[in-house]
């Protein structure tokens, strides 16, 4: 399904749909955010993280590479592998992927490793194009897709 989210609020009520959806599983969830620099993937990420009622700030792991979180008992992991150069830098991260845990992760510029191949995948293209912004989201989780019919945005694409 692909949106409209120009508005901030747009992207404010895709976050809280999509937390309403992490909420409702206790399985490892991965999600992929592609899209050019500049085309909302960490703002999405935080207002995620606002959604699911973390406080503090949510800053771009641009740099850091990794940044984590705990909400609620799960830990959450956002990371930016634009800088990676390939997969091997990211296994020396030494992140340990458990896939029998219920974390979050949230990586940008998945294009960087392979997929990770456990929990439910969800692939989100964030765009811009001229003045506007849309996020395409795909999974093959039919529950997914019933979440995402119900976002209530008066311009889906």
């Amino acid at each position: 399904m692909k949106i409209d989210i120009t508005n901030y609020s747009e992207t404010e009520k895709v976050a809280s749909a999509l937390n309403l959806y992490i909420q409702s599983t206790n399985k490892p969830q991965i999600f992929y955010l592609s899209g050019d620099l500049g085309s909302g993937k960490t703002t999405l990420v935080r207002e995620i993280l606002k959604s699911m009622g973390w406080k503090g700030a949510v800053k771009s792991p641009t740099f850091s590479i990794l940044e984590e979180y705990e909400i609620n008992e799960r830990n959450i992991f956002h990371a930016d592998l634009y800088r990676l150069n390939n997969e091997n830098d990211f296994n020396m991260l030494g992140l340990e992927l458990n896939e029998n845990s219920n974390d979050i992760f949230f990586i940008e510029w998945p294009d960087r490793i392979s997929k990770l191949g456990f929990g439910s995948e969800f692939f989100f293209e964030l765009s811009v194009n001229k003045n506007t912004r849309s996020i395409t989201m795909e999974s093959d989780e039919p529950s997914f897709s019933s979440c995402i019919d119900r976002i209530n945005i008066d311009n889906p694409i």
